[in-house]
């Protein structure tokens, strides 16, 4: 310290300006980097078409609408640049967002075992996924993936078919009074019933939503996806603090809370019958009256792992489980829906 005392003495600074100026420096320099990056970012995403911006909220005053709405807007891009290019872009504020809709970009994306980072959006799904298999990347991504592979096994999906049958048949039930010849909303209907489905053959218990819709947890689950679908499309609602002062968070914490719980219960309940039971040991044995072995809710083939030394805390099975509850239910209720519309639609392939 002598010797710098001395060099800066003779530079006429004081060791505190030298610390200081070093810091300033570093600072800009780290914001100039950030500036020059960003807007080489900028100017590669502008090449791709897509409506104008304006600065700081980029596209967001216009998609700061309704779900529905703001379909009908992606679907008027859509039709605008799909026949220059396969590809769109918005700005969600700051953010870039690039849509596609051909299945050779597509393919390109999903079969990537090395680009799996999720976006920016993806972690307003963390208070109620976690980290699981949607939400996960890098080492516990392929570590849960190789994990839960086995659990997909065709013989354990058949097991579940008489679920599937009875709630078609319940939904069937549902849909008759309704089938008059107007136009009907079949998405509440077919959400109820996949939620009926994925609750029971995850968890292995059902929250009666076909007969029971306006239950604590049906009411949370629709609630708490549509929370996370507004803080998606609007930037402002980015931020914790803003999203709690402006009243939202408080809807989430109360609709995480019921989730949360709805899926703790079913973890302690089935926890305690496979520690009664054992079930990992005796299911080859156990058979019902029709000679068929008991049938294994997604959450027991977890319990059984973990049993077998996968190291899967009650904290993990909930990230898995409420993960296939999410996904589940929501993908599935829109690709049934969608079945649905076309087949009503085309009327030869009934």
């Amino acid at each position: 310290m002598g010797v710098l005392d001395s060099l800066v003495r003779a530079g006429g600074l004081s060791v505190s300006s030298l610390i200081t100026y070093s810091l300033i420096t570093v600072v800009v320099t780290m914001v100039v980097s950030w500036i020059i990056k960003r807007q080489k970012m900028i100017a590669m995403i502008e090449k791709i078409p897509g409506p104008r911006a304006i600065p700081i909220l980029g596209n967001a005053l216009e998609v700061n609408v309704e779900p529905r709405e703001m379909f009908q807007q992606i679907i008027g891009y859509t039709h605008i640049w799909s026949q220059r290019v396969s590809l769109h872009r918005i700005w969600a504020g700051p953010f870039p967002m690039i849509s596609t809709y051909t299945a050779s970009n597509v393919e390109v994306i999903l079969s990537s075992n090395k680009h799996i980072d999720k976006s920016r959006d993806y972690n307003f799904l963390h208070p109620w996924l976690g980290t699981g298999l949607l939400t996960s990347t890098g080492s516990k991504w392929k570590s849960r993936r190789k994990t839960l592979t086995p659990t997909f096994h065709f013989k354990i999906l058949e097991d579940f078919v008489d679920v599937f049958n009875v709630q078609a048949s319940k939904l069937v039930t549902k849909l008759t009074p309704v089938a008059d010849g107007d136009v009907v909303n079949m998405f509440p209907f077919v959400t109820c019933a996949t939620l009926d489905i994925i609750c029971e053959t995850a968890m292995g218990v059902s929250p009666n939503a076909q007969d029971h819709g306006d239950s604590e947890y049906v009411q949370a689950v629709y609630k708490l996806n549509s929370l996370i679908q507004k803080r998606q499309a609007r930037p402002w609602l980015h931020p914790n603090i803003l999203f709690y002062l402006l009243g939202y968070g408080a809807q989430h914490d109360k609709c995480l809370n019921v989730l949360h719980g709805f899926t703790n219960k079913a973890i302690a309940q089935r926890k305690k019958i496979f520690n009664e039971n054992k079930i990992a040991e005796k299911k080859e044995k156990e058979e019902d009256d029709i000679g068929k072995k008991k049938r294994l809710a997604f959450l027991d083939l977890l319990l059984d792992i973990s049993d077998n030394g996968a190291n899967l805390s009650d904290l993990d099975i909930r990230e898995e489980v409420d993960t296939f509850m999410f996904e589940g239910h929501d993908t599935t209720s829109a690709a049934i829906s969608w079945s649905l519309y076309l087949i009503g639609a085309n009327p030869e392939v009934q």
